[in-house]
C-alpha cells in the first residue's frame, strides 16, 4: 500500500467532497429537468410554437444532469481507488463541461431579452387563438384553465381586456371564461358582469413569470455552484494526479 502523507490525504478527500457535490447538483438538475416535463405541463403547453423547444430544454437538464452524476461517481472511485487514469479521465470530462458550460452562459445572455419576448408573444398568441373555454378538451385551452385556475388569474396581460377580441369572446360573446371567477359557482360572475370583486384581478403572465423566474434562481444557483466546484475540482485533480504519480515512483 502506498503510504500517503497528510497533504495527498487531504487532497483525496477533497476531491471526494467536491466529486460528491458535482453528483448532487446533477440529481437537482436532473429532477429539474422532470418537472419541465411533467410537473410543468400546463406551462408548457401556452407556450404555443415553443412548447417543443421546452421539451427540448427538459431532456437538456436531464441529459446534463445525467452527465453530472456520472461525472460525480467518476471522481470519487478515481479518489477513492487512487487510480490516475480515472482521475484524468475526469480531468477532460470536467473541463470540457466547464468550457462548455461557459459558452452557454454567454449564448444564454445574449439572447436572454430576444427569447423572452418571443415566449412572451407565443403564449399570448395561444390564448388568443387557441383558447375555446373551460368546457373545450383541447390540450392549450386544459392548460390555460389550469393555470387561471390554479394560480388565480385570468388573461394573459390585461385580464378580462385579454378576451374581447380572441377566438373565445368572438365565439362565445363573453369577456372572460369561468375559469377567471373568483368563486365559479358564483352565478353573478357570468362572464359579462367584470366586477373587480367577481374577477382575479392578476394577469397570468405575472404568475408565469414569476414560476420561471422562481425556477430560473435554481438553475442559476446549480450552474454557479458546479462551475464554482467544476473549477475546483480541475485544480485538484490536476494536483492529485501529479502528486499520485511522484508517490507510486
Amino acid at each position: 500500500m502506498v503510504r500517503l502523507n497528510s497533504g495527498y490525504l487531504f487532497l483525496r478527500y477533497l476531491m471526494i467532497l467536491l466529486s460528491c457535490v458535482i453528483l448532487i447538483s446533477g440529481l437537482v438538475l436532473f429532477c429539474l429537468g422532470i418537472w419541465i416535463k411533467y410537473g410543468a405541463a400546463s406551462f408548457i403547453e401556452v407556450m404555443g410554437s415553443f412548447t417543443s423547444q421546452l421539451l427540448t430544454s427538459s431532456y437538456i437538464c436531464m441529459g446534463v444532469g445525467g452527465a453530472l452524476c456520472l461525472l460525480g461517481m467518476i471522481g470519487c472511485s478515481g479518489a477513492w481507488t487512487q487510480n490516475r487514469w480515472l482521475i484524468l479521465l475526469y480531468f477532460f470530462i470536467v473541463s470540457m463541461m466547464f468550457i462548455g458550460q461557459i459558452v452557454g452562459t454567454i449564448v444564454v445572455i445574449l439572447y436572454k431579452d430576444v427569447v423572452t419576448s418571443m415566449i412572451r408573444e407565443a403564449s399570448k398568441e395561444s390564448l388568443m387563438t387557441a383558447y375555446m373555454g373551460p368546457a373545450a378538451t383541447d390540450p392549450i385551452s386544459r392548460a390555460w384553465n389550469s393555470i387561471m385556475i390554479e394560480y388565480k388569474c385570468c388573461g394573459f396581460e390585461n385580464s378580462t381586456d385579454d378576451f374581447k377580441s380572441s377566438i373565445f369572446g368572438i365565439n362565445t360573446g363573453l369577456l372572460y371564461p369561468k375559469t377567471c371567477c373568483v368563486d365559479m359557482n358564483s352565478p353573478e360572475c357570468n362572464g359579462l358582469d367584470t366586477t373587480p370583486s367577481l374577477i382575479h384581478q392578476q394577469s397570468c403572465m405575472e404568475k408565469l413569470i414569476e414560476t420561471i423566474m422562481d425556477k430560473s434562481v435554481i438553475i442559476s444557483a446549480i450552474a454557479a455552484t458546479v462551475c464554482i466546484m467544476q473549477l475546483a475540482s480541475m485544480i485538484v485533480s490536476v494536483v492529485l494526479f501529479v502528486r499520485l504519480g511522484a508517490v507510486l515512483c
